[in-house]
């Protein structure tokens, strides 16, 4: 029975145009396959075989413009079908969000709540899939990784929900390893002293000073969403936020530690990761890290959320978050000849969108409340995942 399962695992994938077919990607992600491509989530799916332990998969399908939804959720359909003999899998995509969107309106939820347009609201499937299922925890991996450790859902099951230090484990996370075995992703000091120049190598420093504690599981400031395990408690009620445009993994910890709940890394936790190449996205980050800074300064003014110091998030992200962030901004778009308007534009941005995401975490534990009770929905989804 899908009441059942205490652990689903939901992986994202990405699709865009054919290579070579000219389109409008209006949705942008890091590295979409294209259509023409057979891409990396067979490869992960595969590589769940190993697992010990029971669990559902559900597959979250977007794509760059709308306009490519049927063709993406054929695509996808024929990749997982292999699969269905093997665990309960599933998609979710657009002719899915309809359903869900039509059943959320006549029970007098906003349909603008559910989304399938970027980082945030497509983790923010996750969460409701994970609810309607009923599970315990919901498990984030990503598309361009490999699972090679059966003792996976094991780990996961030894620290969640319970008791850790005297704080609540509601959230933790594992490492990304590359292909030679190192937790590392940059590839080498940098000349320039610029903060968005050395982001990769900050985020090694984060890396070495989780690796140097002597305790397994350590509090962490920093997450990744493709080796994320959230634990009900605190899904029900902290979303993601559909507004950030990037890093909506780690912006997901702070709104939970703004809120009392805690994220922790196992070392031990580990999926082995393996991206195609990807740019340098520096305008996403500047509006990313803005929009970041602007939250932090807004809950000070917020007497029932914990504030959370820059300082308290360091070496990542709290190194992006401090007042001379506007002028780091401005010097790397200076140094790359971009336009300033780069950095007015996220400062509107934020001006204009934080209180749309206060609003939104403060509607969305009565949507949780919702997709808990509703039979219709649970028998919707039952009825796809083909749980026996």
């Amino acid at each position: 029975m899908i009441d059942s399962l205490e652990t689903l695992i939901i992986v994202p994938t990405y699709w865009t145009y054919e290579e070579g077919e000219k389109g409008h990607e209006n949705i942008i992600y890091d590295h979409p396959t294209p259509l023409n491509q057979n891409g990396t989530l067979s490869r992960l799916l595969e590589s769940l075989k190993i697992i010990d332990g029971k669990f559902g998969v559900l597959v979250i399908s977007a794509a760059s413009n709308f306009e490519l939804k049927e063709q993406v959720e054929t695509k996808v359909d024929k990749i997982i079908e292999p699969f269905k003999e093997i665990f309960s899998i599933a998609q979710f995509s657009f002719s899915d969000l309809e359903i869900l969107r039509e059943r959320l309106n006549k029970l007098g939820i906003k349909k603008k709540m559910v989304s399938l347009e970027g980082y945030g609201n497509i983790r923010n499937i996750q969460l409701i899939l994970a609810q309607i299922t009923g599970a315990q925890v919901v498990v984030g991996l990503d598309d361009d990784e490999i699972v090679t450790d059966k003792d996976y859902l094991k780990k996961i099951w030894e620290f969640i929900g319970k008791e850790h230090d005297g704080k609540f484990v509601g959230g933790i996370a594992g490492f990304y390893r590359n292909k030679e075995g190192s937790n590392k992703v940059s590839k080498g000091e940098t000349k320039s002293k610029n903060i968005f120049d050395n982001k990769l190598n900050i985020m090694d420093k984060a890396v070495e000073i989780i690796e140097k504690k002597q305790d397994r599981l350590v509090e962490t400031n920093f997450v990744y969403g493709g080796n994320m395990v959230i634990h009900c408690q605190v899904f029900q009620n902290i979303p993601f936020d559909p507004y950030i445009s990037r890093g909506e993994d780690i912006d997901y910890l702070i709104n939970a530690r703004m809120a009392g709940y805690h994220f922790f890394i196992d070392k031990e936790l580990f999926i082995v990761h393996l991206p195609p190449p990807s740019g340098f996205h520096l305008q996403e980050d500047v509006k990313r890290f803005i929009y970041e800074k602007g939250k932090l300064d807004k809950t000070k003014e917020m007497p029932e959320l914990n504030p959370v110091l820059a300082e308290s998030l360091e070496p990542y992200p709290g190194l992006f978050l401090h007042e001379n962030l506007e002028a780091r901004s401005l010097e790397v778009i200076n140094k790359y000849n971009l336009s300033q308007k780069i950095l007015e534009d996220a400062k509107n941005y934020t001006q204009e969108m934080l209180p749309r995401y206060f609003n939104f975490q403060k509607e969305w534990p009565h949507l949780m409340e919702v997709l808990r009770d509703d039979v219709m929905l649970k028998e919707w989804l039952k009825h796809k995942m083909e749980v026996l």
